[in-house]
């Protein structure tokens, strides 16, 4: 039988996949506690074991977030972020849900205008 997280190890290691993050105080308390004080069932086993992998593509990115979406549930604050997520976009569900949606389906919110003719350059000796 598969773990949880064999099963994911594929979206892990496939780039084109975008992974949403759950923001909630338990998923917080979850990854954030010392593992002297985490319950040790195969649900909070995985929950760490996934978010440090995450963490530590973030960081081989160079801190940058190509696909992750953290979404923040009622009752989370921004508190509840891991550190590593504070300075990317986080989400509010369902306040952002046409965002959320825009962003997995990768539309952008606004269109750019088109691109117009290149502008003429005069130039004025002193």
């Amino acid at each position: 039988m598969k773990t949880i997280t064999s099963e994911l190890c594929c979206f892990l290691t496939q780039k084109e996949y975008l992974i949403i993050i759950i923001i909630s105080p338990k998923y917080y308390e979850t990854v954030t506690a010392s593992p002297v004080g985490l319950e040790n069932d195969e649900r909070t086993f995985n929950t760490v074991y996934i978010h440090k992998q995450l963490q530590n593509e973030f960081i081989q990115n160079g801190s940058k977030n190509f696909r992750f979406i953290p979404i923040m549930f009622p009752g989370a604050k921004k508190c509840h972020v891991p550190n590593w997520l504070q300075n990317t976009h986080v989400y509010g569900w369902p306040r952002d849900r046409d965002d959320i949606l825009r962003r997995l389906m990768r539309v952008e919110k606004y269109n750019p205008p088109p691109i117009g003719p290149l502008p003429t350059i005069v130039s004025i000796p002193l």
